[in-house]
């Protein structure tokens, strides 16, 4: 018999993201709904049957690798015979312009790929200057918050030099895409595979909760 149980910051995290698996699925939990469900699988099975979507048995990752392919084709970034899922992003995106081509990529299929972050040493050193300024709104209000103020801005600037990539095939972009954009890559619109759902949902949630998919899939909600 199962006794593990997911602990309080755990659920608190899987509680956070109920309101982008809402938007997402274009659903909404009523007042109180979950409040009796006692294990993932439960859950999972709860938000399924909350998706109001007609079911079709299509693959959406199927789709969506040739939703990329249509896209990298027609903004002529490049041919369809470089486009395999074992292709590497930095030679569909290399360095030198590759925020421009993320953006027309973007701007074609009609939604973010969230594959770009800032070199890390800026991010790095924005977090060590964060750090201290959260320690000197104790001791110096003012230059605390200067400190706080500046590490805002900066990781706001990051988004202007966010070239390295945080994937590298295009699988592991198929992947992602599908995980957080499902019903915009499905070729055929208000629709889902019910039969695919519970591991898809599963996996957002193992990437967004930060809980083991082992534990999340086994333990009680207590």
């Amino acid at each position: 018999m199962n006794n593990k149980i997911l602990d309080t910051y755990e659920i608190e995290n899987l509680e956070d993201c109920i309101p982008s698996i809402e938007e997402m699925y274009k659903f909404k939990f009523e007042k109180g709904e979950t409040q009796n469900v006692k294990n993932f699988d439960e859950f999972c099975n709860l938000i399924i049957s909350k998706i109001d979507f007609e079911n079709v048995e299509s693959c959406t990752s199927q789709q969506a690798f040739y939703k990329l392919r249509n896209s990298l084709i027609e903004e002529k970034i490049t041919e369809k015979e470089n486009i395999k899922l074992e292709t590497k992003l930095t030679e569909i995106f290399p360095r030198k312009n590759r925020i421009e081509l993320v953006k027309r990529v973007e701007n074609n299929i009609g939604f973010k790929l969230n594959i770009l972050l800032p070199p890390k040493i800026i991010f790095y050193t924005l977090v060590l200057l964060s750090v201290p300024s959260l320690i000197l709104l104790f001791i110096n209000f003012k230059f605390g918050i200067s400190g706080i103020a500046i590490s805002i801005l900066g990781f706001y600037l990051c988004s202007w030099f966010e070239k390295e990539l945080e994937i590298e095939t295009l699988k592991e972009l198929v992947e992602k895409i599908t995980l957080e954009n499902y019903l915009d890559v499905r070729t055929q619109k208000n629709t889902v595979n019910k039969s695919e759902l519970k591991n898809i949902i599963t996996n957002w949630f193992v990437e967004n909760a930060g809980i083991e998919k082992e534990k999340l899939t086994t333990a009680n909600f207590g």
